[in-house]
């Protein structure tokens, strides 16, 4: 067993699980449940802002810029997954990283247009409703709702749907690594070094990234 994830990205990870799904619930429940949307919403752009910055002064293969590659490379490793003949990674493979670049994007664009408009009856606002023109807080609320029931829930399928494909194509657990940090290296080849960020840095992030956001949404 070699480790492959450290504990703040899987407190991340495990953490906007949770508040996408409250986020959905919460959405679809109708008004009495709006606060804890607008609260969840806020939660998830503190975690995106640790996530970013963890991204920068984290663990190796946490790194954002891992997760850019050639897009070929991507491609490359889709055909290898169908063929059965997939390598292992130590972190995100080339086509998994384009697939959190592009979560975690349409989760900032949900999260941020949330914050300039309000529910349909206004009884719940964002935190910066008002800011901007009646007619572009309208055109953001359209864009809101399109993200939250069309390319988010399409992206939230493909992350539980290819995990399943991973392990009936190539017998790689992707969901356990998550869960306790460890997996097991089949792989012919010698599994790389990874430097992992002390624990101290990401709990500093973290409640930077929770006061900065508090104090933006005006939490306190």
């Amino acid at each position: 067993m070699i480790k492959i994830w450290d504990g703040w990205v899987r407190l991340f990870h495990w953490s906007l699980v949770a508040l996408v799904l409250l986020l959905f619930v919460s959405g679809k429940t109708g008004a009495g449940f709006y606060e804890w949307h607008k609260l969840a919403g806020e939660a998830v752009l503190a975690l995106l802002l640790f996530r970013l910055l963890w991204g920068i002064f984290g663990s190796d293969n946490a790194k954002l810029h891992r997760l850019i590659t050639n897009p070929v490379h991507g491609l490359k490793h889709i055909w290898h997954l169908i063929t059965g003949t997939v390598s292992h990674y130590r972190g995100h493979n080339p086509a998994g990283g384009w697939a959190v670049i592009i979560m975690l994007l349409l989760l900032l664009f949900q999260a941020v247009t949330g914050v300039f408009i309000a529910d349909e009856d206004e009884l719940v606002e964002g935190a910066f409703y008002g800011a901007l023109s009646y007619d572009l807080s309208d055109t953001l609320w359209y864009l809101h709702t399109l993200n939250g029931s069309t390319l988010l829930p399409g992206m939230l399928l493909l992350h539980i749907l290819m995990p399943l494909f991973y392990y009936l194509r190539a017998k790689q657990n992707l969901i356990l690594p998550m869960l306790t940090g460890n997996m097991a290296w089949r792989d012919e080849s010698v599994a790389p070094l990874v430097r992992f960020a002390p624990w101290w840095v990401g709990a500093l992030l973290l409640m930077c990234s929770s006061l900065l956001m508090g104090w933006i949404m005006r939490w306190f």
